[in-house]
């Protein structure tokens, strides 16, 4: 078979049995390219639809991505073409990504997080994720999910309508774009709920940047704006300067781009794409294989917050993308440099492959579990690791 890949996927070692691989720029694959294609992997950066695929040869999509609103799975279904994608695949990359974010702004702004409440918008695989971790912490938090509240599920927290949880001192975005209908999100943020935000308040936004209308965060003066961090930009790959600067921390929409996240993306859509080949109907759902990063050693103690935020800092520093991302918006074509940014990313591997062995306070050790590191010595909490990341640490799911 004849594979079309974007070139930022990892393992496409992986496919190499099926056929001949070729790998493109993302944004660049065109119908042209897709003449004589059979399969189609991409991330989230090809818009993928009739307009791309109409008149191809091509009968399979992946895509190793959470999100899918850069497809049109409408008209893929109506035109026969099979599609997988890869739900939670890097959940706890943005995890990992929003509780680091909470870290910094309580320790920068002396904010206690015991006195502070969260509010997710959306409880999906990240949402659920980041409730886990901060409900570990101590935190009260509640959360809105129209279509999982109208569902009648229980997930271990309370729901609430969206005006009650953008209230919370912290606000965290978690949900697909959707442009029209009942659970539309396009836009979610407003003028009008801007304004009602507050400036001792912070913002964090890892889903997708048109959820918040930029133009409108633009108008409102800085003073009166909650402390923002942003992994995702309206327009993107196009980041206004003046929209940059008002965030507190700013990265070029890597929340999710861990190692482990990424190959548990292409694997999940390996498996489905194997699936379809074999003649399944329906095709099974695909299953997240165990992906670890290698094993080091961690000495660092962990007594409190700072602690805390001190071992998620040791593969990641989302500073050190804010400050890649301001020079990148400096040169003279800011575009390209923002996408080079996503292409050439330095391998990043979550808190998991740490193995803990100083002291460890006994308040932090169930967000600790949730992050999936070890603890060595003899005082081994280890046995910790069969309590499933996806439950709180009352075992309570948020699923």
């Amino acid at each position: 078979m004849r594979i079309i890949a974007d070139e930022n996927m990892p393992e496409l070692g992986l496919f190499a049995g099926l056929g001949d691989i070729t790998t493109l720029p993302g944004r660049s694959i065109n119908g042209a390219d897709l003449a004589a294609v059979d399969i189609l992997l991409v991330r989230s950066v090809t818009r993928v639809d009739e307009k791309l695929l109409a008149g191809s040869p091509v009968r399979f999509v992946g895509s190793a991505t959470i999100g899918t609103d850069h497809v049109d799975t409408g008209w893929l279904a109506d035109a026969g073409i099979r599609f997988a994608h890869a739900p939670g695949c890097n959940a706890m990359a943005v995890a990992e990504y929003v509780l680091q974010a909470v870290l910094h702004w309580s320790l920068t702004f002396r904010r206690p997080l015991s006195s502070c409440s969260a509010g997710l918008v959306g409880l999906g695989n990240v949402g659920a994720r980041v409730a886990e971790l901060l409900l570990a912490l101590g935190l009260s938090v509640v959360a809105t999910d129209p279509p999982r509240q109208r569902r009648g599920d229980v997930p271990g927290l309370e729901w609430k309508d969206l005006d009650t949880v953008l209230d919370c001192d912290i606000v965290s975005l978690h949900v697909p774009l959707i442009h029209s209908g009942p659970d539309a999100t396009w836009h979610l943020i407003n003028e009008a709920r801007l304004g009602r935000l507050r400036p001792e308040q912070l913002l964090v936004n890892t889903c997708r940047g048109d959820i918040i209308d930029s133009s409108a965060l633009l108008l409102q003066r800085p003073e009166v704006l909650p402390t923002l961090v942003l992994d995702v930009w309206e327009g993107e790959p196009r980041v206004p300067a003046l929209l940059f600067q008002r965030a507190l921390l700013g990265s070029p929409h890597v929340a999710g781009y861990s190692v482990e996240g990424k190959q548990r993306g292409t694997r999940m859509v390996h498996s489905a794409l194997l699936d379809w080949l074999e003649g399944a109907e329906n095709g099974s759902p695909a299953v997240q294989g165990a992906c670890e990063g290698p094993a080091e050693a961690y000495s660092g103690q962990i007594m409190d917050h700072a602690g805390l935020l001190m071992l998620l800092q040791q593969n990641y520093r989302i500073e050190d993308d804010h400050q890649l991302l301001k020079q990148a918006l400096g040169e003279a074509d800011p575009v390209s440099a923002f996408d080079r940014l996503r292409r050439d990313y330095r391998p990043r591997h979550e808190v998991a492959n740490l193995v803990l062995t100083a002291e460890v306070a006994p308040s932090l050790v169930p967000v600790l579990r949730l992050l999936g590191v070890r603890f060595s010595g003899p005082d081994s909490l280890d046995t910790a690791s069969d309590v499933p990341a996806s439950r709180r640490p009352d075992g309570s799911s948020l699923r």
